[in-house]
């Protein structure tokens, strides 16, 4: 898929790639290594199982070796850009210091058709719709009402004054995702308990403990074609993958709710089993705000970062 799509599809616009490995087969292995180096690609081993890790693997690598790098930008394997000067623009506003008090980057999400309806092709119209943007995991209590996509609820479409500008949100949508490299070893313990599914709404609860804030940029569009890994004979749906029992491609399903609960104290997919018995250890922080926020009168904060 690295040759197939990514290095068809992306035009990284001098930022750097970097393919980190997450235990392949060591036939895998050897093709991905030989592909990086055929295309000037830093190829790491994650010496860990799991996103989490391979993460951490890439952070330290920066961390030691690119001391400017403020953040890492992560696709999953179904992903590209779609906004024009997409790397670009957040690197703009990296430099330019608006976004370094924010732990995590969320984008919007188009996809064709499935779960954002008709958003592609308005978009390619030129209009800017407010697609798959985030998770209001502990605002809306509702399971399906909480994932923001069109085809499930017109909580923030329907109020598009609330939420045209950079707002924050408990979860972004995580099928890409940037990561800020100083906050992440300020406050992130990576664990290997989320192999693929929940890896990046435990970071964000981490952050949200300590009051750092995931901020959505909705003028910053991105495709996720789901359909792009049944080319290479990967399910097109890693939850459904993974119940069906292919564990090789996305870990085995469950393990990461029961890991989740056990962490943080309340289920995932049913907040209010737990929650109501661990607010006060979270009291004063972004969990305790968010849990008691409306989102129907708008987000819980939003910034006015100018044209990015």
């Amino acid at each position: 898929m690295l040759a197939g799509e990514v290095l068809k599809k992306f035009d990284f616009e001098g930022c750097e790639l970097i393919n980190v490995d997450d235990r392949s087969e060591p036939e895998a292995q050897l093709q991905g290594k030989t592909l990086c180096a055929e295309n000037n690609i830093l190829y790491l081993q994650n010496p860990g199982k799991g996103i989490q890790m391979a993460t951490h693997t890439v952070m330290k690598f920066v961390k030691e070796n690119r001391p400017n790098c403020k953040w890492l930008i992560c696709f999953q394997h179904d992903t590209y850009p779609l906004t024009e000067g997409f790397f670009t623009r957040i690197g703009e506003l990296a430099r330019s210091g608006k976004i370094d008090q924010f732990g995590v980057l969320g984008f919007n999400m188009l996809d064709l058709g499935e779960y954002c309806l008709e958003d592609h092709e308005c978009w390619k119209e030129g209009e800017e719709p407010l697609s798959g943007l985030a998770l209001f995991h502990l605002s809306v209590k509702h399971t399906e009402q909480r994932v923001i996509l069109p085809h499930r609820t017109d909580l923030v479409s329907s109020r598009p004054e609330l939420y045209t500008e950079p707002f924050i949100a408990e979860f972004p949508m995580w099928t890409v995702v940037g990561i800020n490299v100083e906050k992440w070893f300020e406050h992130i313990t990576p664990t290997e308990d989320y192999e693929f599914h929940l890896w990046m709404p435990d970071i964000c609860v981490q952050f949200m403990a300590a009051n750092v804030e995931c901020l959505i940029l909705p003028k910053l569009y991105y495709m996720n074609n789901q359909h792009i890994k049944e080319r290479y004979g990967i399910p097109k749906c890693s939850a459904g993958g993974a119940r069906a029992g292919q564990h090789h491609f996305f870990g085995e399903y469950g393990p990461h709710l029961i890991n989740f609960k056990k962490r943080w104290g309340w289920d995932y997919e049913d907040i209010d089993n737990g929650f109501p018995e661990v607010l006060e250890k979270y009291k004063g922080t972004l969990i305790d705000k968010y849990y008691h926020h409306d989102p129907t009168t708008g987000p819980l904060k939003s910034y006015h970062l100018g044209n990015y």
